[in-house]
């Protein structure tokens, strides 16, 4: 089939979305399929590539340039299969895994989201390039996760027989307990120096969405042999007990040497790392706002808690008391290769093209 691939930018280490599109783009490849990339940037030397080129400067002109690009490339265009990785038409399915923007709005504003509204374009325009992506979608939506599922039909009353949760794929070659035989190596290079300490880990850019200030305030109520390291965002001066590393490249050598992954969202579809850090060995604690935390086995492979500091603090401190088997976490995810997904979608496809 010849396959399009639709995100504004595609190739990794340019954020989860785009690695996703990325993945696709090379599995689908792979299993013989003509597949072109429609993105303003695309960093894959190997995928034929369709500029659809995004003008200006601020979020509102480069989200509508973009999606008018997208729509004059299409246009142009012979496609069997449309896979829109970002809010764009035309598509034959859509993807939602950037976080739902009328229920990110919701939790952030509440009751005020009509105010709000009123005085901010880059808003408007989101939940409309949202709404009409979502309705034109000729197939439905793909989701990476039920909660997302769930977020659609309710926020954009969208039938639920045409939403279809597909759980993403994890690099087994790069995410792997082989790199744990260098954990203490690299547990030294980060300063800890003794077995009795304990290092969590956060990984994520968007501290305020994914709950960074509720770990910081739930880490004044752990021990002081516990400290924490941030992977992502703004590197940062470092404290005592929280080391600020900025953007890091290597990430799995950090879940090599941490004792858990702690992401305490306040919303995520599905949070990758989760996948990447259980398939390298290391548990984890998230909350029920992130769809990823459909995928954690309670007490054998991480737990799942409430938003707030105190019940944060405790979950830590029940799972370093009784950490899971890293064999363990790995063979819960083992399944979720990138192959599996993109042969998911293409059944996915055909049974709706029927």
């Amino acid at each position: 089939m010849k396959i399009a691939i639709i995100r504004r930018y595609v190739g990794f280490s340019l954020g989860g979305a785009e690695s996703y599109a990325a993945n696709c783009a090379i599995e689908l490849k792979k299993l013989g399929h003509d597949v072109t990339v429609i993105a303003d940037k695309c960093l894959l030397s190997n995928v034929d590539f369709l500029r659809a080129p995004v003008f200006g400067r601020g979020s509102f002109i480069k989200n509508l340039s973009f999606f008018l690009s997208v729509k004059r490339v299409i246009k142009s265009s012979e496609f069997d299969f449309i896979y829109a990785c970002s809010r764009n038409v035309p598509s034959h399915l859509i993807r939602i895994s950037d976080p739902l923007h009328i229920k990110w709005m919701q939790q952030r504003y509440g009751t005020t989201l009509n105010q709000v509204m009123k005085f901010t374009p880059r808003h408007s325009l989101l939940l409309w390039l949202e709404k009409i992506s979502i309705e034109k979608a000729e197939f439905g939506v793909v989701t990476n996760s039920g909660l997302v599922k769930k977020h659609v039909a309710h926020s954009y009353n969208y039938p639920e027989n045409r939403i279809y949760p597909i759980h993403n794929g994890v690099n087994f070659e790069r995410f792997n307990l082989n790199i744990r035989k260098d954990r203490y190596k690299i547990r030294s290079q980060l300063g800890v120096k003794s077995s009795g300490e304990k290092l969590l880990i956060f990984v994520g850019s968007d501290w305020k969405r994914k709950g960074l200030d509720i770990l910081i305030e739930a880490l004044k109520m752990l021990p002081k042999n516990i400290r924490l390291i941030v992977a992502g965002g703004k590197k940062r001066q470092s404290g005592k007990r929280i080391r600020f590393l900025g953007h890091v490249r290597n990430i799995e050598r950090l879940y090599a040497a941490s004792d858990l992954l702690v992401i305490p969202t306040r919303y995520d579809p599905f949070s990758n790392v989760v996948l990447e850090a259980l398939s390298s060995g290391l548990p984890v604690i998230t909350t029920r706002w992130n769809g990823a935390s459909e995928i954690i086995c309670e007490g054998k492979t991480g737990l799942v808690t409430d938003l707030n500091a105190a019940a944060l603090a405790e979950a830590i401190i029940n799972l370093l008391e009784k950490c899971p088997d890293p064999e363990t976490c790995h063979n819960s995810v083992k399944h979720l290769t990138w192959q599996k997904h993109v042969e998911e979608l293409l059944s996915l496809y055909k049974s709706c093209s029927c």
